[in-house]
């Protein structure tokens, strides 16, 4: 049955009086609770937090004179995007390696020597370390630490770490590509040279041998159908490293990153990229002919917060499990070893198809008499060797261009926010204490005015002692005290509340003043740090 009005109205004054009456059960624990937690937050030790913020462009590099054949093509088809990134870049930048490279650049193991302490110092600058997407083409580097400028150095490090990995993971690319052709440029120059010997010296010893048309036929035919030969086999070979590097991904012993295809397949992030392509569209075509107009603040408004929603499902997409969120992804990463693998299948008929008429045409120059067959196969070994080593030349030129390229017109970094050493701590938060402590001290007053009243049995009055026991009662007496004694306990009590109350203030004070100076005296140091910095910039500037 539903409670009335009045029943709970009585209920709370019910309650109020309870509270009333233990009053002293209830300030004591608050008081306690409230002043100790805050101003042992005056002594925590203090994080200084720095922080960087990158942009990411994608700019593709083109090569017009790379043919489809002699173009260098990185293993994941293309080179690496910024969502490709993000997936992996906190684990990247926070790995081991790199934390102790971190740790050895700084000098932040100085005096360290024992193995636990130094996994320990490591172990704290993952934890300490944060990295955010804040947009699709934006992301956050954050470190705390004790010492602001250890905090500001740690996050140019990590930066500096992320940004170099990148550039040379693209070049490197590239390089490798290079230099694969130029040791197979410098074999077949050797093989060139010896095979251009030996038909001199050949010509020499006969030099009234001259092919016929049937011989030149059969000749450059050979020699045409052996450079293809030899090209297909490298091509199988490539595509052979494809098939390798997609298996290991496939099982996990490679790290498997989210293209921008992954992104595309979101319908929620395509939605919400043209319904912010509109928004600006419509705002750009306000400010231009209605600069007054008061839509243009409500589409600013629309706008960010569009690209709030945006970030949150790219951040969900590029943070969960690939293997759960883009499952179209490993159908796509499937199918690329799929088609790969049908590319060497096709490669390899091809290949047999040219070594058969290779053979053939090898064949018909052994039924050549002895010198008109020597000749034709030391004119055969000088062309394929030639021809071979012009591509290969032309390839490792084109490499170097695509390089060169990737280095120029690849993905460039810019530094939106650059970290500084931050002036004021960001742990702890003292405000945000305070608001616990107060509900920290409002609960365990309750909890203490609770245990106490249930712990006591005595009777409040003469309806409460009808209610527990079962003789007639007859009257009651109230306890007999005396004034003075009732003033005088009174007096006591208040006496000694205002003396908690006092001491408290006093320590809170001190705390305060205490932690104040040392802030102080902090933001003086980095202020000077600071200046002095900069004066060595434009003292560098100036020479």
């Amino acid at each position: 049955m539903a409670m009335t009005t009045q029943e709970i109205q009585g209920s709370l004054r019910d309650y109020l009086q309870i509270i009333f009456h233990r009053r002293w059960f209830f300030a004591m624990p608050f008081v306690i609770v409230f002043f100790t937690a805050t101003i042992g937050s005056f002594f925590l030790p203090k994080y200084y937090k720095s922080s960087i913020l990158i942009l990411v462009e994608e700019e593709k590099p083109v090569n017009p004179l790379a043919t489809k054949e002699m173009t260098y093509i990185p293993p994941t088809g293309q080179p690496p995007t910024l969502a490709e990134q993000l997936k992996t870049l906190t684990e990247r930048i926070l790995s081991y390696p790199h934390l102790l490279v971190l740790a050895k650049t700084l000098d932040l193991d100085k005096g360290i020597t024992d193995q636990v302490a130094y996994e320990k110092l490591l172990m704290g600058m993952r934890k300490r370390s944060d990295v955010r997407m804040r947009s699709p083409d934006v992301f956050q580097i954050s470190y705390e630490d004790k010492n602001p400028v250890a905090s500001r150095d740690v996050v140019r490090t990590l930066i500096k770490i992320f940004i170099d990995e990148n550039k040379s993971k693209k070049t490197g690319q590239a390089q490798t590509a290079i230099k694969f052709a130029e040791e197979q440029a410098q074999l077949y120059k050797k093989k060139l040279e010896e095979s251009e010997k030996a038909l001199f010296e050949f010509r020499a010893q006969y030099p009234m041998q001259l092919p016929g048309a049937t011989l030149d036929y059969n000749v450059s035919m050979l020699t045409n159908y052996q450079t293809s030969l030899t090209t297909i086999q490298m091509n199988i070979k490539e595509a052979q490293n494809k098939i390798d590097l997609t298996k290991k991904q496939l099982s996990g012993r490679e790290p498997v990153i989210i293209t921008s295809e992954t992104i595309d397949l979101n319908p929620a992030v395509s939605r919400l990229n043209s319904r912010l392509q509109e928004l600006q569209s419509r705002r750009d075509d306000l400010m231009a002919k209605q600069p007054d107009s008061p839509d243009i603040a409500s589409s600013q408004v629309e706008i960010e917060d569009v690209r709030e929603q945006l970030r949150l499902e790219t951040e969900k997409l590029v943070g969960s499990d690939t293997a759960q969120t883009a499952p179209l992804f490993y159908k796509r990463l499937e199918q690329k070893l799929k088609d790969a693998q049908k590319e060497v299948d096709e490669l390899k008929a091809r290949e047999k198809n040219l070594q058969n008429l290779v053979k053939e045409y090898e064949k018909r120059i052994e039924t050549l008499p002895e010198q008109e067959r020597k000749l034709a196969l030391l004119t055969r070994d000088t062309e394929v060797n030639q021809n071979i080593y012009k591509m290969l030349v032309l390839k490792v030129e084109e490499n170097k261009l695509a390089a060169a390229e990737v280095e120029e017109k690849g993905t460039k970094y810019t530094i939106l926010d650059d970290a500084r050493i931050p002036l004021k701590p960001s742990k702890p938060e003292i405000l945000l204490i305070g608001i616990v402590a107060l509900v920290l001290g409002i609960l365990s007053g309750f909890g203490c005015v609770f245990l106490t009243e249930f712990a006591d049995h005595s009777f409040r009055g003469v309806e409460d002692a009808k209610a527990f026991l079962k003789f007639e009662i007859l009257g009651g007496i109230a306890a007999i005290v005396d004034r003075n004694e009732i003033m005088a306990r009174k007096a006591k009590q208040r006496v000694i509340a205002g003396l908690i109350v006092v001491l408290y203030v006093v320590f809170f004070a001190v705390a305060a003043t205490y932690s104040s100076i040392k802030q102080e005296e902090v933001k003086n140091k980095v202020i000077e740090i600071a200046n002095k910095e900069k004066a060595a910039e434009v003292k560098q500037y100036g020479k």
